[in-house]
């Protein structure tokens, strides 16, 4: 861990520091792309971990970074990932990866992780990325041709409408909401009585706004982060699902490095993880803020309300998550619970 003034000044100076100013002839040239805006504290993970990974690779590994969907969407940039010709890694949502890496869909069952700090003791149980889960996790992303290099803290998805107040499971009676490819998302909003529309995130904000759905499941920092708050002007704090941001790289790539040098650039991810942890704090505080500002009508959903919501959705959600996984899928499941159990 960094002394918090060293972490702030390395902050600055990072935020500076041009993208393009990281460059130079380095043996592995990556690069590394996201959806999310250049100015999220997503982004000051991926810049830190730039800028640690060329420190400490002496050079060696440079990261370039695009930002925004200006390589693609979610989906596609997890295509081109496994691919790894014009991208050789992206951050993804646990919803995205559950359509590619099948035992990621455990992580979309409601409320089977309880809060931020605890997704990070399940991967970085001492601090770096490893532990029970993440070694049966990249077992199943091999196979894919992905390897998981850092992840980042969890949110948890609450309700954002246009104009119509979500307060129960009668509320979303009719409407039409935004879902990611996943299975199990799909089947919690039709199980609520709305309809599913499959949309990437960079095409929600014209969706809202034309009507084309009236609004989607999702954290109020992602909502913030691409200016949903505009056109959504309701949002239920229901935090009934998780939402893991995860950053792969092709793994064919990853395998071509030397031992030392892998070393090398999961030290920087780590650190990149653990010395911005502080800004996902922050960002969700200011994002509830923002908002409000906005004139978005911000609900606290009451423990009954919560509990409505659970018994209709979480033992179907389960099973859509789990169905036809094969014996090796459900020692991954296992496993998870088994870890979760121990951090009670």
């Amino acid at each position: 861990m960094f002394p918090k003034k060293a972490l702030r000044n390395f902050l600055v100076g990072a935020c500076l520091l041009p993208l393009s100013a990281i460059s130079g002839a380095a043996e592995y040239d990556l690069m590394l792309a996201t959806t999310t805006p250049s100015t999220s504290h997503w982004a000051k993970t991926l810049e830190t971990f730039q800028q640690l990974a060329a420190q400490y690779s002496d050079g060696h590994v440079n990261i370039n970074a695009s930002f925004g969907g200006a390589l693609g969407n979610d989906t596609q940039l997890l295509q081109k990932t496994q691919l790894g010709s014009s991208v050789q890694g992206a951050y993804s949502s646990g919803a995205n990866l559950g359509s590619v890496v099948n035992v990621m869909r455990t992580f979309d069952i409601p409320y089977i992780v309880s809060d931020a700090q605890k997704s990070l003791d399940l991967f970085y149980p001492n601090g770096q990325l490893g532990g029970p889960v993440v070694d049966e996790l990249q077992k199943h992303m091999a196979k894919k041709n992905l390897h998981l290099l850092y992840v980042v803290p969890f949110e948890f998805r609450g309700i954002l409408t246009t104009e119509k107040a979500v307060h129960s499971p009668a509320d979303m009676q009719g409407l039409k909401i935004r879902v990611t490819p996943s299975a199990v998302e799909r089947d919690m909003i039709t199980q609520l009585g709305a309809g599913a529309t499959t949309l990437g995130i960079s095409e929600v904000y014209t969706a809202l706004q034309t009507g084309t759905v009236d609004g989607l499941a999702i954290p109020p920092i992602t909502s913030v982060a691409f200016a949903l708050g505009e056109v959504g002007k309701q949002f239920n704090m229901l935090n009934f699902q998780p939402h893991g941001s995860f950053m792969t790289i092709n793994r064919k790539i990853w395998e071509k490095m030397p031992a030392d040098l892998q070393a090398k650039v999961q030290q920087a991810a780590d650190e990149a993880v653990m010395t911005t942890r502080p800004l996902y704090d922050e960002a969700l505080e200011k994002s509830v803020a923002k908002l409000q500002e906005q004139n978005v009508t911000v609900y606290v959903p009451t423990a009954e309300e919560q509990q409505q919501f659970a018994e209709l959705i979480t033992d179907s959600a389960t099973a859509i998550a789990t169905q036809d996984f094969s014996s090796e899928e459900m020692e991954f499941v296992n496993v998870l619970k088994r870890e979760l159990s121990n951090q009670l």
